[in-house]
């Protein structure tokens, strides 16, 4: 959202600083389907990122640059994202006027929204509904502390990359989300087109009096999903429908949590309790793992609710219906079966892969499918806009 760029990118890297791991993924988008040409990722020490905030410059750095030499990255633009509790979300009303008025006007409305002081953010907007009656338009305002944004540009400048582009990490998620989706409408479409129309021989007189199916028209899609991005230390829940959000939050609970847990009650090392947050229960008993992620995971169900509140109370909609679960802790055993049991939706498990190539070997010994949901955020600042070179 910060810092529009202008231009055609043939490709992007994507660094996406986490809790407890940096990742580094380059894609070419010349090709009709993205492809990744670099990937790597480098976990930080437990003390580097608390909480969100940076506590140790020099070791986060380090990672950067390690990760971008393993992946072998040279020193060049990237695209990287901020979140947490200085970055705001939220759709307003305004008096109805024209972008470049809006632009103009847009500080004063925020000063009625953002709890913090007007001179010390920066804002970005995007008008949603022109015309919503009585004057009145609808649009996201975007805002951000200044020191979150210039601190996040100095860690780029300092580990030798030029920050192109400055995305909310949320966003994001949901850009490389939506790409597989609309790839799925499409092929649907596709397939939906190829069964409608009966073939006709053309060697056969009355085929062509034969009656055609009209192709179904492409389902709308309307339904207010929750993207959880479930990190180290932090899950951020970004609500969306049809491209617009709703609603974005960061819950002080991730996988750090859970792993603690499997510590304690389950005896496991630091890195046995990684494995089993990633999915891997071969050598634990899998029930009470699954028992341990539903007790923990009840933090995340209660977190969700003054989000849910807070769309029912506006007049946005009932509750959710789905989940789609990104980051380190989305393949937490028994999580997504949870919090479908818990809402009655369907729940799933995030694949920015599936909407990419990858060059052989660019994951190394990592298996992709255990891997893409990890790169939801990566992925999508890497689709981001940038510049020709």
């Amino acid at each position: 959202m910060f810092g529009f760029l202008k231009g055609k990118q043939k490709t992007l890297t994507g660094m996406d600083i986490g809790s407890s791991v940096v990742k580094c993924l380059r894609l070419d988008l010349s090709q009709d389907r993205p492809l990744i040409t670099h990937f790597a990722m480098v976990d930080l020490a437990p003390e580097a990122i608390v909480d969100g905030e940076i506590m140790d410059r020099e070791l986060v750095i380090r990672a950067l640059q390690d990760c971008a030499e393993q992946a072998g990255v040279g020193k060049e633009p990237v695209a990287t994202a901020v979140s947490g509790r200085a970055v705001i979300v939220k759709k307003i009303v305004m008096d109805k006027m024209s972008e470049d008025d809006a632009r103009e006007a847009i500080f004063w409305e925020a000063e009625q929204h953002v709890p913090f002081d007007i001179d010390d953010i920066t804002l970005d907007f995007q008008i949603l509904d022109d015309d919503i009656g009585a004057g009145q338009m609808e649009i996201l305002l975007v805002a951000a502390k200044k020191d979150m944004v210039q601190t996040q540009a100095e860690l780029i400048r300092d580990a030798g990359f030029s920050p192109m582009v400055i995305e909310v990490a949320s966003f994001a998620n949901q850009n490389a989300w939506e790409y597989v989706q609309d790839g799925r409408n499409g092929e649907a479409l596709a397939d939906a087109e190829s069964d409608g129309v009966p073939e006709v021989d053309e060697f056969d007189p009355d085929a062509g009096e034969s009656e055609e199916t009209e192709p179904p028209e492409p389902e709308e899609d309307s339904e207010f999903v929750a993207l959880l991005d479930v990190g180290g230390g932090v899950t951020n829940v970004h609500i969306v429908k049809d491209g617009v959000p709703y609603f974005t939050r960061d819950l002080p609970i991730g996988s750090s949590q859970f792993m603690e847990e499997f510590q304690k009650q389950l005896g496991l090392t630091w890195e046995t309790s990684a494995a089993v947050a990633r999915g891997n229960t071969d050598e634990v008993d899998s029930e009470l793992v699954t028992d341990i992620v539903r007790s923990v995971g009840e933090e995340i169900f209660q977190g969700l609710e003054p989000s849910l509140a807070y769309l029912k109370n506006s007049g946005e909609a009932e509750g959710i219906d789905r989940i789609v679960l990104s980051g380190g802790g989305a393949r937490l055993p028994g999580l997504a079966a949870f919090l479908a049991e818990c809402y009655g939706v369907p729940s799933e498990v995030a694949d920015p892969l599936a909407g990419l190539d990858y060059e052989t070997g660019v994951f190394g010994s990592e298996d992709p499918e255990q891997l893409s949901p990890m790169l939801t955020v990566s992925v999508g600042l890497a689709m981001r806009k940038g510049v020709e070179r």
